[in-house]
């Protein structure tokens, strides 16, 4: 009596919910007996276009090779040193180059006098390049040499796990804010990423900007995120001194391009503020925002304080 009374129960409970799916259904549905789809719920996420002009992400890119190191192996853990000599001072991603067969291997990076980067290495893939694996960022306070040593979890000179460097790109000193609650996007100087070899963002109070722009190759980016799309008025604020006649620059966002030019402001951190145009950002969350040199005359190009975004209404 009792399982017949369960089964009684089940009947009807599953009776109940093919009605009430029916009932949902919107008028003129056709029936299957497919399962829901798992990945129904899914947002898809856009891309934000790329910039209309080429720019060079390897420009202040260096790597220190295995070859050019000391190899040190131990029973339990083996140590990498090199000499570094740093052209350019700043904040700096950095990344293990290696080859593995194993699961994950314990890493840990020391460079000069700042803190201990750790991480896990994964195992990699053996068809094609892999990208270096990213242990976390380090700030070089000057130019000049820097001692860098890499502790690893095992033997890292063997075929199962390979050491082939430690590879350093340019990273920006802060992360953005992102867009605030009245549509303003405000890219402060220090949240740039400088590719470069001179260019690079000023942290003293007085300066607060990126200077140092004496090459033409040099360029500035910006990485943000919109949580409300829209057209948007672009300011640049920028200060540059006397002589410096006849400078250009380009400032890409996304697949937009806007000419700068460049005129004296009185000096270097003398600050201009120059409408430049309007854009459209039809993109939620990545965008980006680029400064590309187009004429560089003068001893530099300019010092930038920072860009905003002002929503058009």
């Amino acid at each position: 009596m009792k399982s017949a009374a369960i089964f009684s129960f089940l009947v009807f409970l599953g009776t109940s919910i093919a009605l009430s799916q029916e009932a949902a259904k919107p008028e003129g549905a056709g029936t299957n007996n497919l399962p829901p789809d798992p990945f129904g719920e899914i947002e898809i996420f856009e891309k934000a276009p790329d910039f209309a002009r080429p720019v060079d992400r390897t420009r202040g890119s260096f790597s220190l090779e295995a070859k050019d190191g000391t190899y040190v192996p131990g029973s339990h853990f083996a140590n990498w040193v090199w000499t570094m000599k740093a052209e350019r001072w700043g904040n700096f991603y950095a990344g293990l180059i290696y080859d593995s067969m194993r699961p994950k291997l314990g890493v840990q990076l020391k460079v000069g006098d700042a803190g201990v980067l750790k991480g896990y290495a994964p195992r990699t893939n053996p068809i094609g390049e892999n990208e270096p694996m990213v242990i976390g960022a380090v700030y070089l306070p000057k130019t000049g040499e820097y001692p860098v040593s890499l502790l690893t979890g095992d033997q890292s000179n063997v075929p199962a796990f390979n050491v082939k460097g430690i590879h350093f790109r340019p990273a920006p000193e802060s992360e953005p804010h992102g867009q605030s609650i009245d549509g303003m996007i405000e890219l402060d100087a220090k949240t740039a990423t400088t590719y470069a070899e001179a260019l690079r963002y000023e942290p003293k109070p007085e300066k607060n900007c990126l200077g140092f722009w004496k090459h033409k190759e040099d360029w500035a980016e910006w990485v943000f995120d919109v949580s409300a799309p829209g057209k948007f008025e672009v300011v640049v604020y920028y200060g540059s001194g006397a002589g410096d006649v006849g400078n250009r620059a380009a400032v890409l966002v996304n697949e937009h391009t806007l000419e700068l030019d460049i005129a004296d402001t009185g000096g270097y951190q003398n600050w201009k503020e120059v409408k430049l145009g309007t854009v459209e950002l039809k993109t939620k969350g990545e965008n980006k925002l680029a400064i590309v040199p187009l004429e560089l005359k003068g001893a530099a190009l300019m010092d930038v304080q920072k860009v905003v975004l002002r929503p058009v209404k």
